[in-house]
């Protein structure tokens, strides 16, 4: 497999979350909806993550492990366990500290953030691998 047919994979992994995850309007809808795979199951919310294992994947494939492609690997981590540790504090009633300020402000995410940011990863992806 050559790196163009990965990297179309990779994009289509980010669209994939950019259109299917990251939906809402706001944090809290993006949240609400971050709850709902959650509450299907952990198993299922991880496999909802499929650039993770798109970039642990070409990584080991084509045995690239430069600085640039492991911070993306360890981003893309951080993400996730972020993301994890969130929900079960939402789901558990525990305190959210900092992030029960963040989320009382419902601050707006319209596409163009989320876009950019999937397009930055893309960017990152391809750098690091090619």
């Amino acid at each position: 497999m050559d790196f163009q047919s990965i990297f179309i994979i990779y994009i289509v992994c980010e669209l994939f979350e950019l259109f299917y995850i990251q939906k809402g309007e706001s944090l809290n809808a993006y949240i609400v909806n971050l709850l709902g795979l959650y509450q299907q199951g952990i198993v299922r919310f991880l496999c909802m993550h499929p650039s993770f294992y798109a970039v642990i994947f070409t990584a080991i494939y084509l045995d690239r492990f430069s600085p640039l492609a492991v911070g993306l690997i360890i981003l893309k981590a951080f993400d996730l366990i972020l993301k994890l540790v969130l929900l079960d504090k939402i789901v558990k009633a525990k305190s959210l500290g900092l992030f029960e300020q963040i989320l009382e402000r419902d601050m707006p995410l319209n596409f163009a953030l989320k876009a950019a940011l999937t397009l930055l990863y893309a960017v990152i992806f391809y750098v690091s691998f090619l």
